[in-house]
């Protein structure tokens, strides 16, 4: 009896034609890669920390644990956020697969498994593995690599595509940009605030008149204010008092009452102890270790 066999042929419906780069960067501090544009696929996956993001026009912050993709010819780059260092993975990659199209602008957050496939692939590039000097690919067959070490890096992948493609959350690159464009206004907000106190250390100022002169409501002033610094509007304006108190008093052009006066105080009493809460010492002994302290100079 003759037994017929049916062959399943495979298609692949996310493939990795060509590998461009595939690597493992620790970064320092400060650090920048100023961008650059290209026609292949791209994403990058935080490791550790969390990294500045430019896409096109847009800027986000992406989190340890996210993956981004850069579609050809979208200009992007990466900036370290303030003085923390952060761990990623970087892979460049051409592939002709149609769903390619599904990760546009898309940020998506890599679970177990996918992490894994990841981590094989790095594994298998020994962590770095660059283009070649004289081509645009990297040389899969250096000396060095173990054998079918390419194709399992093509396998592992495609499985993090693949895995990521059947996720049905996502963030949109859109709405990060929009927080972090929300964030930096907040930051500018109160920045302009400390500014406008420096300014004005020598008067009383309300928190009305804060906010009136910055564009905002005391309410919302007051929240976004705390959030950034940890403080309160009026702590840190006495704060200012206190350094500018104590600047005055090593001059030592104006007594302790007229010093109060000049920075907005009518109850020189209450001023004086104020700085002493503030400086656990009164003007007296401030002014005196001033002293002491230029004699033995």
């Amino acid at each position: 009896m003759e037994v017929f066999y049916r062959h399943h042929l495979f298609h692949k419906e996310l493939a990795i034609t060509e590998l461009i780069s595939l690597f493992y960067f620790k970064s320092p501090r400060n650090y920048c890669f100023t961008g650059e544009t290209h026609d292949f696929w791209e994403f990058i996956y935080i490791d550790k920390g969390q990294m500045l993001i430019t896409a096109g026009k847009q800027q986000y912050v992406l989190k340890a644990g996210e993956l981004a993709f850069h579609c050809p010819g979208e200009f992007h780059a990466v900036h370290a956020c303030g003085q923390t260092p952060a761990n990623f993975v970087v892979c460049a990659f051409t592939s002709d697969s149609e769903k390619m199209q599904w990760f546009t602008h898309k940020i998506l957050s890599l679970d177990g498994r996918a992490r894994e496939a990841l981590q094989a692939a790095v594994r298998e590039a020994g962590g770095n593995l660059l283009p070649d000097e004289k081509q645009d690919t990297v040389a899969l067959d250096k000396p060095g690599m173990m054998f079918g070490a390419a194709q399992l890096i093509q396998s592992s992948l495609e499985q993090v595509l693949i895995m990521l493609y059947r996720q049905s959350h996502s963030v949109r690159i859109q709405q990060r940009a929009e927080s972090y464009a929300l964030l930096k206004s907040n930051r500018q907000l109160v920045a302009n605030i400390k500014v406008y106190l420096e300014e004005h250390v020598h008067e009383k100022l309300t928190l009305t008149q804060i906010a009136r002169a910055n564009g905002y409501s005391v309410a919302q002033m007051k929240k976004l204010f705390k959030m950034e610094t940890g403080s309160s509007i009026i702590d840190w304006f006495i704060g200012l008092k206190m350094d500018e108190a104590r600047r005055m008093i090593q001059e030592g052009d104006l007594n302790f009452s007229q010093i109060a006066a000049s920075l907005g105080h009518d109850n020189p009493h209450y001023f004086s102890r104020l700085f002493r809460q503030r400086n656990d010492m009164t003007m007296t002994e401030y002014s005196r270790s001033m002293i002491d302290a230029t004699r033995t100079v």
